[in-house]
């Protein structure tokens, strides 16, 4: 069955199913509804090693917070319409080729597309100086200027690489080429101050120092 240019391979009444359905077949987008038999649609999705892209589907509004923390794609909210379902999947078609067109260098010559104010623009990973959640968008902080993307940052993160890139606060990742200073709960990124959180500080300090 066809939705679109998407192609619906599969079904599943409960988290057994789902969760060998994913195992046996390729795929780029679940729809996963928060209430499933037996267990919990966010705790199953916790569950997966390898995760496509995912639209929540429920009838309780209060979940939505949750799903975006676990970097769903999408939040519909039960009865779904048709015009409310084809923006979701235009979201997640967009997504795709944000994530597939993303350059796989990480030197200078590396890059990613982000789409904002309606355009999709070319970003050099070394023009990025950090990365600044704002609700449900990201600030993409560069050299020249600033772009604002609907997407979360865990998302965000998924297509930088790692190796060039820490996550210093539950808001804020920067750029390690650029980091100039590290002093003592914040890091200094060109003139401004990040701040570097108990949580993460840890993990940051030794990647950068390769101390505890």
């Amino acid at each position: 069955m066809a939705l679109g240019i998407f192609n619906v391979v599969g079904m599943a009444g409960d988290a057994e199913q789902a969760r060998e359905l994913l195992k046996t077949t390729p795929t780029d987008l679940l729809f996963l509804d928060v209430e499933m038999p037996w267990t919990n649609g966010l705790e199953f999705l916790s569950g997966l090693d390898v995760k496509p892209m995912v639209i929540l589907v429920t009838a309780y509004p209060q979940y939505a917070l949750h799903g975006y923390e676990h970097g769903v794609i999408d939040y519909l909210l039960k009865p779904v319409s048709p015009g409310r379902l084809r923006l979701a999947c235009e979201k997640a078609l967009e997504w795709w080729v944000l994530r597939n067109n993303a350059g796989s260098q990480t030197g200078p010559a590396g890059y990613l597309y982000i789409k904002s104010n309606g355009r999709f623009e070319r970003i050099g990973y070394d023009e990025i100086l950090y990365l600044e959640a704002a609700n449900n968008y990201v600030i993409v902080h560069t050299r020249q200027k600033k772009y604002l993307v609907y997407q979360t940052l865990k998302g965000m993160e998924k297509q930088l690489p790692p190796q060039g890139f820490l996550q210093t606060h539950k808001s804020f990742i920067v750029a390690r080429p650029h980091i100039r200073q590290i002093d003592g709960d914040s890091v200094s990124v060109g003139e401004v101050r990040i701040p570097l959180s108990r949580r993460f500080k840890q993990r940051f300090l030794l990647e950068v120092l390769g101390k505890k």
